[in-house]
């Protein structure tokens, strides 16, 4: 694999846990390996995954584009 497909990989990755951790945290589930993020406010842990989904998508958008063009 070339890196600009690990990047979009690791994006989309990102994205995908920050968007899941948001629903499932309005649900009141939590993905286990993101546990430790409930000892913190609710606030900075929604915080938290949105900013995870955010820059998940910048991720995506940086390894995908052809900067050649």
């Amino acid at each position: 694999m070339n890196k600009r497909a690990i990047f979009a990989l690791l994006g989309f990755l990102l994205l995908a846990f920050g968007f899941l951790s948001t629903i499932l945290g309005i649900l009141g589930i939590q993905f286990v390996f993101l546990g430790f993020l409930q000892n913190l406010s609710p606030l900075m842990t929604f915080l938290i995954h949105l900013g995870m989904a955010f820059i998940g998508v910048v991720i995506m958008y940086l390894a995908l584009t052809d900067w050649r063009e």
